[in-house]
């Protein structure tokens, strides 16, 4: 029930962004077409105002995806510890209001658990853009789950054998950042683990 509500709410709110309200119906725009031209008399090569030519929306943000850098943890860890402060107040207001048998603010507590302002919000906290704050929580956290899919592995059979399975979670990355990983790898563990059981215990709710 909780759930099934839950997910009412975000199959409509993608539904009504799939509608493209604000845009006016075909019938309209094909009535307005005539008038128009009927109006406004034809003008010629000479006469027609020149038009700026469209930006480059599409060109890539070169600093989003540049290589991650040692002070990208800290970015890491100031945007994973303001997620987890909103995650929680979210979940701890879920679970007030269905113990209180509040559908509505139930709702809305889960709706705000998974919002992407929450990931906003970790990015203005870590002092980055979305997009490089995306590039560095997706980076840190390949690291961190290899690590953990290798770890498992280890213990399902012989180290030895389970090596050649295992992928190498620093692949791609400088040697200071490798170096910074590996000492710091409790916290961001630790971080990267309370986000995720805030989200699993959500289930329960």
């Amino acid at each position: 029930m909780r759930y099934a509500r839950y997910c009412t709410v975000l199959m409509l709110a993608f539904s009504l962004g799939a509608c493209g309200h604000g845009k006016a119906p075909e019938d309209q725009a094909d009535a307005a077409a005539p008038n128009a031209q009927s109006s406004t008399p034809p003008q010629s090569a000479a006469q027609a105002p020149a038009v700026a030519p469209a930006p480059d929306t599409a060109a890539p943000d070169t600093d989003a995806t540049r290589p991650l850098q040692v002070s990208d943890l800290d970015a890491y860890v100031k945007g994973m510890q303001k997620e987890i402060e909103l995650r929680q107040a979210a979940s701890d207001k879920a679970a007030k209001a269905k113990a209180g048998n509040d559908q509505a603010t139930e709702i809305s507590g889960l709706a705000e658990l998974t919002s992407v302002e929450v990931t906003n919000a970790g990015a203005r906290a870590a002092g980055v853009d979305r997009a490089r704050y995306d590039f560095i929580t997706h980076a840190i956290d390949r690291v961190l789950g290899t690590l953990e899919m290798n770890a498992m592995m280890a213990k399902m059979g012989d180290a030895a054998q389970t090596q050649k399975f295992q992928s190498d979670p620093y692949a791609g990355l400088a040697p200071e950042v490798v170096a910074a990983l590996k000492s710091r790898h409790d916290e961001l563990a630790k971080l990267r683990t309370q986000n995720m059981t805030i989200l699993a215990n959500a289930r329960n709710l």
